[in-house]
Formats: C-alpha cells, structure tokens, sequence
C-alpha cells in the first residue's frame, strides 16, 4: 500500500512541513495599548522621541561639570526636580542640587553638568558647600537623552507578540495605540461519545468524563491572543465530525480538535478532513505523549488534530500547534528555550521517539512532577516545564545532562 502521507515523522519535520504549508495572514487593526496584551505586531514600530527626551539624573544628588571636582568645596545652586527644568543661568564652578528623573541644566548651546554624585557620598560643610568622594568618575549617574530608545530607531520588530514589557516601551515612546494582526479565528472541536460539558450531571455518570481539553486549550488560545468559536463536544460518528469539520472550515482560520486522530474505528478526523476534500500533511508524530497527532487542510484552512489525552493536548499544543499559529500571523519560528541541566531520576528510554516528561527545576536538578502517563492531568499542574529525552538517547541514569524546557507559568 502506498503511503500518501508522511507518518511518525519528528517534531521539527513536523515544524517545517507545516511552515511551508502557511498562508500568513495580511489583515490587521488598530488597538489600545490595554487590549494588546499577546497581540502580534504588524508593522515596525518607530520611536517618534528620545527616551528620555533630556539629559537626566538617575539618582538624588549633586551636578557638577567633571572638570571642577578638585578637592573645593563648591556652592550648591538650584533645587532641580523631575519635571521641572532648570530656568537660570548655567554656570561652571558650581554643584546643582538635583533629585532622580530631573532634567540636567543646560545652556543655550547644550552645554551643562555632566556628573551625578550621589546626595549620601557628599559632605555639607556649615556654609552649605559640597565637599566631593574621590571615587567620582566623569558622567557617573547620568542618563544621556535616548538612552533607552533614540528617536527613529525601532522600537518594536513587526511580528513581535506583545507582554507587558513591550506594552511598557510603548507607552514610554508615547504610542497609545498600535497596529497589531487581526486574532486568528479558531475552531475549538473535542470528540468522543464519553464526553461530557464540565459540570454537567452527564460527566458524572458511570462510563463518562468530563471535557477537559476544550476548556485548556480555550485558554491557551485567548492567553496568546486568539479568538475560539467553541464547537463543543462531537459524537464518534464520521457524518457528525465531517459536517463539523466543514461548518468550521467556512467560519475559522484554523480548526484545532482534540481526539479522533488515532487509528480506532472510532477515529474520524483523518477520514473528515478528506471527506471535505482537504488533504493530510502528516499523521504521527515520534513523539511521546502525542504520537496519533494528525495535521491536514480543508481549503486553505489549517486543521491540527491533536491526540485526546490531556498532557498529550497540552505537549502538542505547546511544541507545535502555538508556534504554527504565531507563523501564521507573521512572527518568526522561535526555537523554545532549553536549559541543560542534570537529572535526579533514571528512567527506561525507547529509541526512536523524543520523549517530554513533565518536570520540575531544583538547585540539584530536574526531578519528575507526578506520575507518567498521557492522561495524567496532574502531571501538569505544579510542574515547571518539560524535561526532553532525545530519540537517540538510552536509557536515563541519574546525572545524565538533559534539556529542561520551561513553561511560561514558571517564569516571573
């Protein structure tokens, strides 16, 4: 039989299979910097203005001009104050009280102090002059203009996703608003006959669970700045999955289901895809959990089947479905951090797949977080990030150097 697709193919094929495959979005909006957290930058974004705009004190003290510090004690002049110029005559010979943010003197031609001592390393004799440390060294405690960002350079890269740190540097260059990536729409499908909506008196009778893929995923959509158009629970059954499938094919971007990609009699999703005329990229992945993971188009609609076990859900999505998403609005593919480290467990290890455990980082090293197994949820909570056994690795003994993969959640 010929295979019209690739099969247990690793996550970096994976990744550049699915890359070639985009259609990058071009649509974009102009948004308040309070909705732009995770949104995705269209364009460059240009500092309009120095900042800061003036040459600044970084600390309470004394200005003086480098070259009068001689051992004299000298006359303090002025009481300078952040937002608050200084409006007198500038002159040499003389230290200017100053306090942190404040803008430092300058003369008509731009000239002016340029060295801060601090207000606690100075001594005040009973004339009220200022005697110097010897340790002061020229532009000491001094913010030049621009110091941060000079006016006209880019302040932040087209197809940056937008934290609180970039949002910060907005707000510093006087951008209220910014031009961002219109969200991708996505369709949000869990399949299966025992599923139950959480809460539900169904998910607690005898053979039922409840959902807990939808609403996981669901919020690490809308934390990376997506909109999900919910299509609920799905019944095993191939006309029901196919007519979901084709609903949200005319309605989303992309269409990300959860289950029904293995190869049971009661897996659709690759049969679906086809039955819309749409086409399978890969099917299986030589990764653990998240092997039956499934990828294919309807049109020019992306469709990721990921597998139905929750830690296998949450890997998939993580690894490969996000940063497939963020390409898709134009950011470049980032490579996840990995930090290595030593381990504190050993552990039997079959060739041939790369293995995510999940894992927490100690000052010994990486120790295991709950039990193992694709279906054991609490295996992620608590956890710091995922520990990654390559395909080519042997068994684990303790001490082996490993990747720790941290999540975002670990992080400050």
């Amino acid at each position: 039989m010929t295979i019209a697709f690739p099969q247990d193919i690793s996550l970096d094929e994976a990744i550049t299979l699915l890359r070639d495959q985009l259609s990058v979005q071009s649509a974009s909006e102009i948004i308040g910097l309070d909705k732009a957290m995770g949104r995705i930058t269209s364009d460059d974004i240009i500092a309009d203005i120095n900042v800061p705009q003036n040459d600044t004190a970084a600390v309470d003290g004394y200005a003086v001009f480098f070259e009068d510090l001689k051992g004299t004690p000298l006359k303090v002049i002025g009481n300078i104050k952040a937002g608050h110029p200084f409006e007198g005559m500038v002159q040499k010979g003389v230290a200017y009280r100053i306090f942190t943010g404040a803008p430092m003197p300058k003369s008509a031609d731009g000239l002016g102090p340029d060295t801060i001592a601090m207000q606690e390393h100075c001594q005040i004799d009973t004339e009220g002059k200022i005697t110097f440390p010897q340790n002061v060294k020229q532009g000491m405690n001094y913010r030049p203009k621009g110091e941060n960002i000079s006016k006209g350079s880019i302040a932040i890269a087209k197809g940056t996703r937008l934290h609180a740190a970039e949002i910060g540097l907005l707000a510093a260059i006087g951008q209220a608003e910014v031009s961002v990536m219109h969200p991708l729409k996505i369709a949000l499908i869990s399949m299966g006959d025992e599923l139950a909506e959480t809460g539900s008196d169904a998910g607690f009778q005898p053979g039922m669970i409840h959902d807990s893929n939808r609403p996981m995923l669901k919020q690490m959509l809308l934390s990376d700045g997506h909109e999900v158009i919910d299509f609920g629970i799905i019944p095993d059954d191939l006309a029901a999955v196919t007519e979901a499938f084709n609903a949200a094919a005319k309605q989303a971007d992309v269409i990300l289901s959860s289950a029904g990609s293995s190869e049971g009699d009661e897996d659709h999703a690759r049969q679906a895809i086809l039955d819309n005329d749409g086409a399978i990229h890969f099917w299986r992945l030589s990764l653990k959990p998240g092997r039956p993971m499934m990828a294919g188009h309807i049109g020019n609609v992306p469709v990721y089947a990921v597998p139905g076990n929750p830690v296998a859900v949450f890997v998939c999505y993580r690894l490969l479905v996000a940063p497939l998403l963020a390409m898709q609005q134009g950011c470049d593919f980032n490579a996840p951090l990995k930090i290595p480290a030593p381990v504190c467990f050993s552990q039997k290890h079959r060739q041939g797949r790369t293995e995510y455990l999940r894992a927490r980082l100690t000052k010994e090293g990486i120790i295991i977080n709950g039990r193992a197994g694709a279906g054991v949820i609490t295996s992620l909570t608590g956890a710091h990030g995922l520990v990654e056994i390559p395909s080519d690795h042997d068994d684990i003994k303790e001490g082996d150097i490993l990747s720790f993969i941290p999540f975002q959640e670990a992080g400050l």
